[in-house]
């Protein structure tokens, strides 16, 4: 059993919205980096496609 996953600030998706979120848009996912892998598994924050739904321009 492995513990909590440490992220630097870097890394962390903060800023994530569901995908029908007025004034957003894709964009690349910091924890896997755009690859949709960790550590050889499937990314769970973009799900394996390297891409997040994030706030453009200060909205949400």
């Amino acid at each position: 059993m492995t513990g909590p996953i440490h992220q630097t600030p870097e890394q962390q998706n903060t800023d994530t919205v569901p995908e029908d979120t007025p004034f957003a848009a894709e964009n690349t996912c910091r924890r896997c980096k755009g690859t949709g892998k960790v550590d050889g598994n499937r990314c769970p924050d973009c799900q394996g496609s390297g891409k997040v739904i994030t706030p453009v321009g200060g909205a949400g």
